[in-house]
């Protein structure tokens, strides 16, 4: 749900850099034959993915480490592209690695940054889809409660159950409003998440943030980051009332408060559906919030 810009380098490059850590001539001969091969099914990968169709993309059925996916490349060669190349220290390939892991400044993209990316997940699971193990826009940056790794090998086989791929899905589920909240007055008070998409959206992009909504578990993470928050605020809250009541009629105050304290959060850098943002344009419409106890 946050947006990434594409890596500057290639699949192709990335391969090559793989090519340039295999110590035996024949071996690595042999795996440069493959590139092209290889990179022509990147290809249509990107071509899928930019039409949010990467679900239709065919997995090599009954795979074993022993089959060939790609060329004359097994399973098992493509793997060790990723786990013995791009992740080894020693390997050159590796400096790509960490130009990944970089590029998000430490802020997970399918959270939409609550979560730190740890390490690259496979949008297209690797252990169905080797051929992309080391592609740069199949790699994204994941906290551990994101890395669909560690949620089993499953992947979507119809467009509505999709999540979004922060490289290549369309514009509008990135850069317009669908992620939403309101204040519930219970206690101290309590901040609910829920997905609206616009109207005009078609019916399958509005059924896929709902599948990534729930797929990251949100609507509860985004609570339990906002709950953090919230006792702050509303300390901040009595204090600036306290502090303003010499100065603003007390039907002012939630206007300034608005004004002063939310508004510079909701216009500030954060992207549209980030959760804090969400939250304070929850807060700035909730009389139950703006005016204290």
């Amino acid at each position: 749900m946050k947006q990434l810009t594409e890596p500057k380098y290639t699949f192709k490059d990335v391969l090559n850099s793989c090519a340039e850590g295999m110590k035996q001539k024949n071996i690595k001969s042999a795996f440069q034959k493959n590139i092209p091969h290889v990179v022509t099914m990147g290809h249509r990968y990107k071509e899928l993915g930019s039409k949010g169709c990467l679900f239709s993309y065919p997995k090599t059925k009954n795979i074993t480490k022993n089959t060939i996916v790609v060329g004359e490349l097994t399973k098992k060669k493509l793997v060790n592209l990723y786990v013995l190349n791009l992740r080894n220290k020693e390997k050159p390939a590796r400096k790509l690695y960490e130009k990944l892991m970089a590029s998000t400044d430490e802020k997970c993209p399918f959270c939409g940054d609550i979560g730190v990316p740890k390490n690259l997940d496979h949008f297209l699971p690797l252990a169905h889809f080797p051929q992309f193990s080391v592609m740069p826009i199949n790699l994204i940056p994941a906290c551990r409660d994101c890395n669909m790794g560690e949620k089993g090998d499953a992947f979507a086989i119809q467009a509505d159950k999709q999540i979004l791929h922060p490289y290549l899905d369309k514009n509008i589920l990135f850069n317009e409003q669908w992620v939403y909240a309101r204040f519930v007055k219970k206690g101290d008070g309590a901040i609910e998440y829920f997905v609206n998409p616009p109207e005009e959206w078609n019916p399958i992009d509005k059924k896929r943030v709902n599948q990534h909504f729930d797929d990251f578990d949100l609507a509860f993470r985004y609570r339990i980051e906002a709950g953090k928050h919230l006792s702050e605020l509303i300390a901040q809250r009595d204090a600036f009332y306290i502090t303003m009541k010499m100065y603003v009629p007390i039907e002012d105050f939630p206007k300034v408060f608005i004004d002063t304290i939310l508004t510079p959060v909701i216009n500030g850098n954060s992207f549209i559906n980030q959760w804090k943002r969400i939250m304070y344009i929850a807060l700035s419409k909730s009389n139950d919030f703006l005016i204290p106890k």
